[in-house]
């Protein structure tokens, strides 16, 4: 039945009994065999054909799934409105086949004889919804098994993508499995993983540690990153001109409430323009409140609000620190420092804003921490941002973009600095 017909629901995920896992797993293998038939650009149509449906203006599969997603991840409808479709538009055909492009030669690369076909297990994290659309996307594209464990955090868009697959295209459908089950549980891992050829694995340090321990060179951990913004001094010699970059600031940090690993936890502030770190901080701030009309906050758990409160308080008790927040709420905060340092926040639309002399100087800043970076947001004008964004990706950042698009990267990004998809075949 076609979700337009029928109130917001899904169905359910495969049992996580023994004999009914080992199906399920020789199913999506034998689904995935049967896409070695069909020629890639073919398959790159058809998965792009389902994204497209998702897109396209009254969606009934995006309405279902910001009606659901709310419930189940705390975000609120509008954000999920707003933010929902970046993680399915840059799947659209002609990135597809520039990925393969890159990381293959040819698209056609993965329709020679010798291809492997393997089943991959995604351990997704939860962070924020919709993870799921890109290992599904590309495993189908890469005709390869997939198998993904949706996380806590964000138990529904897997499922719901899935069934869209299964109404959509059967065919496509038949190569991916959904499974759910509670992080830990040995007797559903031991058969889930020993049926993998490779797992790929996002979330925190001691989940990974574990799963590294489980499954050894099968393992493509993707941990905790950090990313950042940068606001030069030749954007800082106006007003109007300093109040835009502190929009597009604010604008990035409100998507998903800088719960992604591309939303800025650090801003750094190039000194020498008329507008410095505190000026800049106020103009931030007035937009940081300003998108909470459109994007508003998502709903916090007790733990969440004393991290706030505890980011809050340490910036009013640090020496030369200065705190500005909301008021009446923990919908925001800054926290303007007095020396840069490389110091994670606690999220939730928290940001220390710190002021650096110059790019070189940010470059010593960041050398010691070059395992944590992600992305970088680059407020500067067009003439600087190439020799910057060189510089930086030379630091290990993996995803530089303006500020304002930080939230919307392209398939060129590389999560982790790992290739999309060979990483999941060459072993």
């Amino acid at each position: 039945m076609h979700p337009e017909h029928r109130g917001p629901t899904v169905a359910g995920a495969p049992s996580t009994d023994e004999q009914d896992l080992q199906q399920v797993l020789a199913g999506v293998r034998a689904g995935a065999a049967r896409l070695r038939a069909v020629p890639v650009y073919q398959v790159i149509a058809r998965v792009d054909r389902v994204v497209q449906r998702w897109l396209e203006p009254g969606s009934p599969w995006m309405e279902n799934a910001v009606q659901l997603l709310g419930a189940s991840t705390g975000f609120h409808p509008r954000m999920l409105a707003h933010a929902l479709p970046f993680q399915l538009e840059l799947l659209h055909a002609a990135a597809l086949e520039d990925l393969l492009r890159r990381e293959f030669g040819r698209p056609s690369g993965v329709d020679v004889p010798q291809w492997p076909t393997q089943l991959v297990v995604h351990v997704l994290a939860g962070n924020i919804p919709g993870l799921a659309a890109v290992p599904i996307c590309l495993g189908l594209v890469a005709k390869q098994a997939t198998v993904i464990k949706p996380a806590s955090g964000d138990p529904l868009f897997a499922q719901l993508f899935h069934e869209s697959l299964c109404e959509l295209d059967p065919e496509l459908a038949a190569a991916v499995a959904v499974v759910s089950w509670r992080g830990g549980d040995r007797r559903v891992e031991n058969t889930v993983f020993s049926n993998a050829d490779v797992v790929v694995a996002m979330g925190g340090f001691d989940a990974l540690r574990s799963l590294s321990a489980q499954l050894g060179r099968k393992l493509r951990a993707l941990g905790p990153r950090l990313s950042f913004a940068f606001v030069g001094r030749d954007v800082l010699e106006s007003e109007a001109t300093a109040d835009a970059w502190a929009r597009a600031v604010a604008y990035d940090v409100s998507v998903w409430d800088q719960r992604g690993c591309l939303s800025p936890q650090l801003v750094f502030v190039e000194t020498g323009g008329i507008f410095g770190p505190a000026e800049f901080s106020e103009l931030l701030a007035a937009h940081l409140q300003a998108w909470l009309e459109p994007l508003p906050c998502r709903s916090l758990t007790p733990e969440e609000q004393a991290a706030i409160r505890a980011f809050r308080d340490e910036a009013e008790w640090q020496p030369g620190a200065r705190l500005l927040a909301s008021r009446g709420d923990l919908a925001w905060s800054i926290a303007i420092e007095p020396e840069p340092r490389f110091v994670p926040t606690c999220l939730h639309r928290c940001v220390r804003v710190q002021s650096v002399a110059d790019v070189e100087t940010l470059v010593s800043l960041l050398a010691p921490h070059r395992a944590w970076l992600e992305g970088a947001g680059l407020g500067v004008q067009k003439e600087r941002f190439p020799w910057i964004k060189a510089l930086l990706c030379s630091m290990g950042v993996h995803w530089v973009t303006p500020l304002g698009r930080m939230q919307r990267p392209t398939l060129e990004w590389c999560p982790g600095g790992r290739p999309r998809i060979v990483d999941w075949i060459c072993q």
